[in-house]
């Protein structure tokens, strides 16, 4: 994991952690480290698995985009209004039913 994924694992921990010593201090007078340890850690490990997660799919989703270049671009860019053309005149759409 680099350091990004480290630092929002370990960020988040810290701050689960925070809030719960300040949420029971409140609440009850006293904290409970064993309630406190395991809160952090399920919360560094649930971040970590997010982040392992989000950045597995936006590199998949990274190699599986067809390459955009100079000579192709028109092929991946949706017709708008005041284009000129029609539905049928562009490669990337399928025909419309009549």
């Amino acid at each position: 994991m680099d350091r990004r994924g480290l630092a929002e694992s370990l960020g988040a921990g810290l701050v689960s952690g925070v809030l719960a010593v300040v949420g029971q201090w409140f609440a009850v007078g006293a904290v409970d480290w064993v309630l406190v340890v395991g809160l952090v850690a399920g919360v560094a490990i649930a971040a970590a698995a997010n982040y392992r997660a989000r950045t597995g799919h936006a590199a998949a989703v990274a190699d599986e985009a067809p390459e955009v270049t100079a000579d192709n671009y028109e092929e991946y860019t949706p017709i708008k209004a005041g284009d000129g053309g029609t539905d049928d005149d562009h490669p990337g759409h399928r025909k419309r039913e009549q």
